[in-house]
C-alpha cells in the first residue's frame, strides 16, 4: 500500500509517499526514510529507490520517501536548497513517519549525497535506530566540483569550444551567484556549505548499527580507502558496524541502461536489516 502526501517543513511543503506493509503479510515494526542523491544522480536511480521501497514494505518495513525543497513535487526553487535545507527536510520527515505509522523504530538510508546527509543528521543528534549507507560521498567539495564538469561537456556539445571555465564558475559560486549543472542551479550557499563536509575528517559519536555498501561493478572490487576509513571510524564504536562490497553497476550515473532492481544490493541490504 503506499499513500502519498504533503507535509510541512517550516513555510513550505514536502511531497512524500509512505510505503506500508501489507497488513496480511505481516509489519515488523520498523521505519525507514529514504534520503536521496543529488540532481541528476536522484533522476537516474529513481526507479531504483522507487522499487527498493516496495521491496522492504513487502518484508514488513514502513518506508518513507520524500523530495527535498526544491525538488521534484516539494515547494520551493531549486537553488534555494543547500545542506541545511535538506537535514532539515531529513529531520522533518524523521517525525512525520513516526506520526503516519505505528512504528517502535525507525533507521535513515541513503543513496550518494542522500547518505553524506544520514550522516551529517547522525552526528546533529536525529538519533535513529540504524543507518544504510550506499556508496556515501566523503569528500562532497570534490564531489560538486565533478559535477561542475558536466557544464563543460554540455558547453561542448553546443558551442564546440569551453567559453566558461570551471574557475570562473567556482569563483561566481564563492562570490555569490548561482551555477547551472545540467540544468540544476546551484547556489553560493549550497557548494559553500557542501564543501566544508570532509566525513574523513569528521569525528563521529553515531553508536548504532550502520552498513556501509560500496557498489562496485566487479566481484573483486574493493572498497575505496575513504570509504574503509569511514568503516574504521564506526567499527571503534560500534561491534554492529559493516562494510559490504556489492557488485551492481553504478546506477545513479549510468545513463546507458535502464534499471529497475538491484539484484545484489536489495537482499545484501535486506539481511542487514532483519536484525532490528
Amino acid at each position: 500500500m503506499e499513500d502519498c502526501f504533503f507535509f510541512k517543513n517550516s513555510t513550505y511543503n514536502l511531497f512524500g509517499c509512505l510505503h506500508k506493509p501489507n497488513k496480511s503479510d505481516g509489519q515488523n515494526g520498523i521505519g525507514i526514510v529514504i534520503c536521496s542523491p543529488f540532481a541528476e544522480e536522484k533522476l537516474r536511480s529513481h526507479r531504483i529507490i522507487v522499487n527498493f521501497a516496495r521491496y522492504l514494505a513487502d518484508n514488513g518495513f514502513t518506508v518513507l520517501r520524500f523530495d527535498y525543497m526544491g525538488h521534484g513535487d516539494s515547494d520551493g526553487d531549486f537553488e534555494d536548497g543547500n545542506i541545511e535545507t535538506r537535514m532539515s527536510d531529513i529531520k522533518c520527515a524523521m517525525n512525520t513517519i513516526k506520526e503516519k505509522s505505528t512504528i517502535q523504530k525507525v533507521g535513515l538510508f541513503g543513496l550518494r549525497l542522500g547518505a553524506t546527509l544520514a550522516v551529517l543528521c547522525e552526528e546533529d543528534r536525529v538519533s535513529s535506530n540504524f543507518m544504510v549507507l550506499w556508496e556515501p560521498i566523503v569528500q562532497v567539495g570534490n564531489y560538486l566540483k565533478q559535477c561542475l564538469r558536466s557544464n563543460l561537456t554540455t558547453q561542448m556539445a553546443t558551442y564546440k569550444a569551453i567559453n566558461y571555465t570551471r574557475e570562473q564558475m567556482i569563483n561566481d559560486l564563492l562570490s555569490g551567484h548561482s551555477v547551472n549543472v545540467d540544468g540544476y542551479l546551484i547556489s553560493s550557499k549550497f557548494y559553500q556549505q557542501g564543501s566544508s563536509v570532509d566525513l574523513g575528517k569528521m569525528s563521529f559519536t553515531y553508536s548504532n548499527p550502520v552498513s556501509i555498501v560500496h557498489i562496485s561493478k566487479s566481484d573483486t572490487g574493493k572498497a575505496p580507502k575513504s570509504i574503509a576509513e569511514i568503516y574504521q571510524k564506526y567499527s571503534l564504536l560500534n561491534s554492529n558496524a559493516e562494510l559490504k562490497i556489492v557488485k551492481e553497476r553504478p546506477f545513479w550515473n549510468d545513463v546507458k541502461a535502464y534499471y529497475q532492481t538491484a539484484e545484489s544490493l536489495f537482499p545484501s541490504t535486506l539481511a542487514f536489516l532483519k536484525q532490528f
